[in-house]
């Protein structure tokens, strides 16, 4: 079903589906999850393949879908063309990203426990070739589970439950800094839903969330230059126009690059990882929450349903959200004969709250029970 139709004062001209990559979760090293482009109506979906838990967002190049999930990547075209399929030896435990430069794709996986297993069970990258799926080379990067990988200028770095890691195309490790586990037992909340916290990274500093801290990094020797208090820090850093944002079970808080506070929110509701873009920050908790980047408080609100770890993907006007459906909604309705805020919706797609929206090449992709989902856009005149 969808709803929020055009309305008087919206923009005829508004900005196609972005057609190009989308590399990493977040769309970048920063972890921005925003895009130049548009959010066209969608009024059906195509699912591409099957897939399980854990839920985690597709990357995208050159016009092929790469998907991993339980055991398995998958790497299909939009249309459902399947390119290739590898079966690993470790189950998928985050995000992937990809480097086209050396055609590699790094998926963060984790040996599952059994009777038999080492003791503590291995974390690692799992490096696949782009052409094929052939398995490169594995890289362990702490125990337990691996939450999330990215790429910056040719190297990886990788947040697993022990440590973040950084090391070179060909494995060679350049630094590794201990971390506690995501896990916050007062809440009961375990870091199985941990599998989007990769590293946000810039050229000053290396941001992620530690128990109930944001810590930064040094890029070159991985030595902590700062920790900041956030209660129950579990999603992935953000990097803003003005420092790093860091979302948590508790709260939310926005530093500067020297790690002093801007501003704590609390908005009483579990938070997935933030969204940022020209100025304005978006959190889903329990609403999607635009909020002012200088002061933290809400400049607008909207509700949803449901909510998970998934983070908010924003375009030029819109904010698309994975709420159990699919909603897209105005960043301004300011005019006269103002729309609504909501622009529509699309309910007869089960999209879960654990994997973040992907816009590229030319289509939405969404994760659900069905697998890796494709909406197709509504056909116009």
């Amino acid at each position: 079903m969808l709803a929020g139709c055009s309305a008087l004062g919206e923009n005829p001209d508004a900005a196609p589906f972005h057609d190009g990559d989308w590399r990493s979760y977040g769309n970048g090293p920063a972890n921005t999850n925003r895009v130049a482009s548009g959010v066209p109506e969608a009024d059906d979906y195509d699912i591409l393949t099957a897939g399980g838990w854990p839920y985690t967002p597709p990357v995208v190049h050159d016009g092929v879908v790469y998907f991993a999930a339980d055991r398995q990547v998958v790497a299909v075209t939009p249309d459902g063309n399947e390119q290739w399929e590898r079966r690993l030896d470790s189950e998928v435990s985050g995000a992937p990203a990809l480097d086209p430069g050396r055609r590699r794709l790094y998926v963060p996986t984790r040996v599952v426990r059994t009777t038999d297993a080492p003791d503590p069970a291995p974390a690692s990258v799992t490096v696949l070739s782009l052409a094929d799926g052939e398995v490169i080379d594995t890289v362990r990067v702490g125990d337990r589970r691996t939450y999330g990988v990215t790429i910056a200028e040719g190297d990886v770095y990788a947040r697993s439950a022990t440590a973040c890691v950084r090391f070179g195309s060909d494995g060679t490790e350049r630094w590794r800094q201990p971390l506690d586990p995501l896990v916050y037992d007062e809440y009961n909340l375990g870091d199985f839903t941990a599998t989007q916290v990769p590293p946000a990274v810039t050229a000053d500093g290396v941001y992620v969330p530690d128990r109930n801290s944001l810590v930064k990094l040094d890029p070159e020797s991985g030595e902590e230059r700062w920790r900041v208090p956030v209660d129950t820090a579990r999603a992935a850093s953000v990097v803003d126009g003005e420092g790093v944002v860091q979302t948590g079970h508790q709260e939310t808080v926005a530093v500067d690059h020297s790690g002093a506070v801007r501003w704590r929110r609390d908005l009483h509701s579990r938070a997935g990882a933030a969204t940022a873009a020209n100025g304005d920050i978006y959190v889903a908790a329990g609403d999607l929450h635009e909020l002012d980047p200088r002061t933290g408080e809400t400049t607008w609100q909207a509700h949803l349903p449901s909510e998970g770890t998934a983070a908010p993907v924003v375009t030029d006007e819109h904010v698309l959200v994975v709420t159990g459906d699919v909603r897209v909604f105005r960043r301004t309705t300011g005019g006269l004969l103002a729309p609504d805020r909501e622009h529509w919706r699309m309910s007869s797609v089960h999209a879960v709250e654990y994997s973040s929206p992907v816009i590229a090449a030319g289509r939405t992709f969404v994760v659900g029970p069905a697998g890796l989902i494709a909406l197709k856009p509504t056909e116009t005149d």
